[in-house]
């Protein structure tokens, strides 16, 4: 029986019949080589997820560049810092925030739809830290200015009353500087972070339009394709 069965002919790859998609089969059963093929309505179905997500690929390459930016103003600051405790804190802070940004724009680009508010509330913690360290740096101000410094060094500017009239005025001129230009550091960053979050808030009403109009076959293969990640990521 065995020899009967083994002189059997066995069909070539070629002759055997090849598996196609039909509207009674499930579209979004996975597709493994030597599966069933894709048709035009699955290929439609791509192309409008791809459409969809061209949004959230802006977005991503945005996250890329404000991650980029924060990251290294960070980490180069630390050399300079390293005998300034606030300053090292603030820049270990910054290099930490602009981390977590890269990270979040991968999951963003795997169609995560909480990354989108992950990434606004990181904005507001980039916005908070960089206030807060304005605001110490107007409370901490050094006793003695600059202008103080070099009257103090110079005793031919102490001598001279006129002189010494006119830098008091430059005196407090340098002190409404500082103060003018931390102030405006505080107003542009909430321009910015608070915008930068607003704008990665809509992107989650977005992601959300997509997996609900898009099947989670081609929102498997999108994420495969893009970043190698399976949608849905947890921390």
């Amino acid at each position: 029986m065995l020899d009967q069965m083994s002189s059997l002919p066995i069909p070539s790859p070629a002759e055997q019949p090849a598996l196609t998609i039909t509207r009674d089969q499930d579209p979004q059963e996975r597709y493994l080589p030597g599966g069933p093929a894709l048709d035009g309505a699955h290929f439609a179905q791509l192309e409008r997820l791809v459409y969809l997500s061209k949004p959230i690929r802006k977005a991503a390459g945005y996250a890329g560049f404000s991650g980029w930016m924060t990251l290294l103003a960070g980490g180069l600051s630390i050399p300079f810092a390293l005998r300034n405790m606030p300053m090292l804190g603030f820049s270990i802070v910054l290099a930490a925030i602009g981390t977590r940004e890269l990270t979040l724009r991968r999951r963003l680009m795997a169609l995560d739809i909480r990354s989108a508010r992950k990434l606004a509330i990181n904005q507001l913690l980039l916005g908070g830290a960089i206030a807060a360290y304005s605001i110490y740096m107007l409370i901490q101000a050094p006793s003695t200015s600059m202008i103080e410094s070099a009257m103090q060094k110079d005793a031919m500017l102490t001598s001279t009353p006129e002189l010494a009239g006119q830098l008091d005025d430059l005196k407090q001129l340098e002190l409404l500087a500082k103060a003018g230009m931390y102030a405006i550091l505080i107003v542009l960053t909430m321009i910015f972070q608070g915008g930068a979050a607003i704008y990665y808030a809509t992107k989650a009403n977005r992601l959300r339009k997509l997996h609900k109009q898009c099947p989670d076959w081609a929102v498997r293969v999108y994420c495969c394709v893009q970043t190698g990640l399976r949608p849905g990521l947890h921390d």
